[in-house]
């Protein structure tokens, strides 16, 4: 492959860009917050029993 033009005109390259709609850079969408995760393996999810203060009774007995 050989190079056979090289542009370096800042007018000439928006106006190329611009024609093939590339000019404005798009954001990516916000992530969701109730996306399942990307790895459930590396972070399972918690049981309630972690949350208990004393694991010696079970949840039931907090209600």
């Amino acid at each position: 492959m050989q190079v056979i033009a090289f542009i370096d005109h800042e007018d000439v390259i928006k106006k190329i860009l611009k024609h093939l709609g590339l000019w404005e850079v798009k954001q990516r969408p916000s992530p969701r917050a109730n996306a399942p995760p990307l790895f459930p393996d590396l972070y399972p999810t918690p049981s309630v029993d972690e949350y208990v203060i004393d694991s010696d009774y079970p949840v039931e007995a907090y209600f």
